[in-house]
């Protein structure tokens, strides 16, 4: 018992030192916040995971509640840019290798396709004349992230370090993406392409711990942050904090019923042109129920539903009120 209460304390004292170095995440450009031991899949020397991530963000957000584009239109400077719509659909590649018992590497790929669309504020009433739309598609940004178990082992709690870098090898132009919108440029926003083209850092934590009742699965809690530099024409995406809480319950074999709690927490976009959109600084908190089924030796199938039940914003913005995500996992080497 005291040696999980130090394992519970030293979780603690990360979160406390990441906190203030990261801050609050886009969910819509980046992925879902989630916790990747929480899914109760199969593991082996090698596994390969695809999934499928579905994401709209259609409401209108200010501070802690949803607004209206009356008054947005309102908050927003002549010929200044209003978010409307975003949608996202991924397929994200990854790859998992044990290198030892305490080692491991994660390498990360997606692909996107993505429709977007804001509004330039020429007239102090909504005009669609001014609506500006982009449907473009490419590969995203590739992560790679380790994982070393430091303390615990076997069939004790586990606390891992984890760190990584994610680089620029995504797609940074699409077509027209600078837009005439009447005589003013209307961009896409180097935050909502498939790639940054920034090298950012990732850093965190993870702890997983066995419980003692029956057909349970082990409880796993993750803080990740992600330290972002300068990309594509000198913009700077928010710094990123994600923490979750996961676990489940196996009603039946091969079945496990699973439930997280997921906070995610970005910082403000900085861009170096005035008139070119940033997005601004929030934080989401996300109930996800989901299920995993072991199908046959080795393939796990899983599917998680992300609900926001909670949000706040600095300025306003536009959010998802839920997110999708369906995906499978290969154990290829036992």
């Amino acid at each position: 018992m005291r040696r999980f209460a130090m394992t519970i304390a030293c979780a603690l004292v990360v979160v406390a030192v990441l906190a203030p170095a990261a801050a609050r995440a886009h969910c819509g450009a980046e992925g879902c916040p989630f916790v990747r031991r929480g899914l109760n899949t199969e593991v082996g020397r090698l596994s390969f995971d695809l999934r499928f991530q579905d994401i709209t963000q259609d409401k209108l957000w200010s501070g802690t509640s949803e607004t209206t584009i009356e008054d947005v239109i309102a908050n927003t400077e002549t010929h200044g840019e209003v978010e409307l719509y975003t949608h996202t659909r991924s397929w994200v590649g990854e790859v998992r290798a044990a290198v030892n018992d305490r080692l491991s590497v994660v390498a990360t790929l997606p692909f996107i396709e993505r429709q977007h669309q804001h509004w330039l504020r020429h007239t102090p009433v909504y005009n669609p004349l001014f609506l500006n739309s982009w449907d473009y598609q490419g590969l995203g940004d590739l992560a790679v992230v380790g994982r070393y178990d430091a303390l615990g082992g076997g069939s004790g709690g586990v606390l891992s370090l984890v760190g990584g870098i994610k680089a620029p090898t995504g797609r940074t132009h699409v077509p027209n993406q600078t837009i005439d919108n009447y005589g003013y440029e209307s961009t896409l926003e180097p935050a909502v392409r498939p790639g940054t083209g920034s090298w950012d850092w990732i850093v965190g934590a993870s702890m997983a711990r066995p419980l003692p009742w029956r057909k349970t699965i082990p409880v796993s809690a993750n803080v990740l942050a992600k330290i972002n530099t300068k990309g594509t024409d000198d913009f700077k995406v928010g710094n990123e904090l994600q923490i979750g809480l996961a676990g489940g319950y196996a009603p039946i074999p091969r079945v496990t019923l699973l439930g997280q709690v997921n906070f995610s927490d970005t910082g403000s976009d900085k861009s170096a042109d005035p008139t070119e959109a940033a997005h601004t600084g929030m934080s989401s908190l996300f109930l996800t129920p989901g299920v995993s089924v072991n199908v046959a030796s080795g393939i796990s199938m899983y599917a998680l539903y992300q609900a926001r039940v909670w949000g706040r914003s600095d300025e306003p913005t536009v959010v998802a009120n839920n997110h999708v995500m369906i995906g499978t996992s290969f154990a290829i080497v036992r």
